[in-house]
């Protein structure tokens, strides 16, 4: 009977520790805020105005042509291939020249991580903070520079962070949601906790 309410009195404080997380922690959700594509052939394409310190995750994803005139040759925000048999999934793989990227913000090199094919969308994210500013994006072709050459397209999506849930408004909200649950366990421990005292007691 002893080890039964042991066991009662830890999943009761389990049980109040793991409501009270979810009442107070905050939940992180990330909303569509801008969908676009940038041309292969060139030109910029800007986003909405970021919100001043407010947390954003930019994915670009598939694939343009750097040469799609003579030779099928693909390259996405980061990498580019030699091997013309696919432009999606592709047989090798490089990074732009000279550290550059080719999916490029605000005019700047950015780096978009490791390696994404085909399989994986050719997606890369990067997280940043907004500064009040709208971005622009374009695509820089580091290869021969000739963009009469190029077609397709990178898609870029921007998404925000909110926060679903988990913080509670009024403080006074706060304090009629833990207030109980901690009535609850103190009320447990009053009645349990008396029952093995008088149980240990019987047994000595």
């Amino acid at each position: 009977m002893e080890v039964s309410l042991r066991k009662m009195l830890v999943m009761l404080f389990l049980f109040f520790i793991g409501t009270f997380v979810v009442v107070v922690s905050p939940v992180r959700a990330w909303v569509l805020i801008w969908d676009e594509y940038v041309l292969g052939t060139g030109g910029e394409v800007v986003s909405p105005v970021l919100e001043n310190e407010t947390l954003y995750r930019i994915v670009a994803d598939e694939v343009w042509w750097y040469d799609d005139e003579f030779n099928n040759l693909a390259a996405d925000a980061q990498y580019y291939t030699t091997d013309p048999s696919n432009s999606w999934i592709w047989g090798n793989y490089f990074p732009a020249p000279d550290g550059h990227s080719f999916l490029q913000i605000n005019g700047t090199d950015v780096n978009w991580g490791d390696f994404s094919n085909g399989d994986t969308g050719h997606t890369y994210n990067i997280f940043r903070y907004g500064e009040g500013v709208a971005l622009s994006f374009e695509i820089i072709d580091w290869m021969d520079g000739n963009y009469t050459n190029n077609d397709c397209k990178i898609r870029v999506r921007i998404y925000e962070s909110v926060t679903v849930g988990g913080y509670v408004v009024d403080s006074d909200q706060t304090g009629m949601v833990a207030l109980p649950l901690i009535g609850l366990v103190v009320a447990a421990l009053l009645i349990t906790v008396p029952v093995v005292w008088r149980s240990r007691k019987a047994e000595s």
